[in-house]
């Protein structure tokens, strides 16, 4: 480490610039790679989820065990003991190495902006209806928006009539002290094929 160090700080300005550009080239191309990975972006219903994960390619490709889960499960229902917003929308997604992503989105009944900010306790409590979450799970981990630690989903297609929602999302989750970054998002799911 010291060879290179003193070996970098002999370069001219102009080759300290030129590595720079590499190193940022290298990035950026590792991430156009991760994205090619994703599913993509769709609006007929063909219950498909991806993301950037950390940098890393995410994608729903079910769940594990006996009976697993579909890629993605979701459906719209309405909450009517807690208050009367209807058209909620709640999706699960699952990967096979046991990650998975999970939406609550309130009154979806048009494409727009739904923001990702508010805390929600999944682990019960308080009867009342959630707010609009995102959460990321890993094995024993649930990463989840906050006031502090928010994201949003842009929802490009909201038939009520035949049951899709599609869109794209990206946020920051937080357990604990550790954060989840997640980017360029997409879903896409039939909500009467579930």
């Amino acid at each position: 480490m010291y060879f290179y160090t003193v070996a970098f700080s002999r370069l001219s300005p102009m080759k300290h610039l030129l590595h720079l550009l590499l190193y940022i080239f290298l990035f950026a191309s590792c991430k156009k790679d991760e994205i090619k990975l994703l599913p993509p972006i769709t609006t007929s219903g063909a219950n498909t989820m991806g993301a950037i994960v950390d940098g890393k390619a995410w994608i729903a490709n079910g769940g594990t065990g006996f009976q697993p889960p579909k890629p993605v499960e979701g459906g719209y229902h309405g909450t009517y003991s807690y208050d009367v917003t209807r058209n909620n929308v709640l999706i699960t997604s699952y990967s096979k190495d046991k990650t998975g992503f999970q939406f609550y989105l309130r009154d979806v009944s048009k494409p727009g902006e739904y923001l990702l900010n508010s805390y929600t306790n999944l682990s019960g409590g308080e009867l009342k209806q959630p707010m609009n979450y995102g959460a990321y799970y890993i094995p024993g981990k649930v990463y989840m928006t906050t006031s502090e630690h928010t994201g949003k989903v842009i929802v490009t297609r909201a038939d009520t009539v035949n049951g899709i929602v599609s869109g794209v999302f990206e946020f920051t989750a937080v357990h604990g002290g550790e954060t989840v970054t997640v980017s360029n998002g997409r879903f896409d799911v039939d909500l009467k094929m579930q």
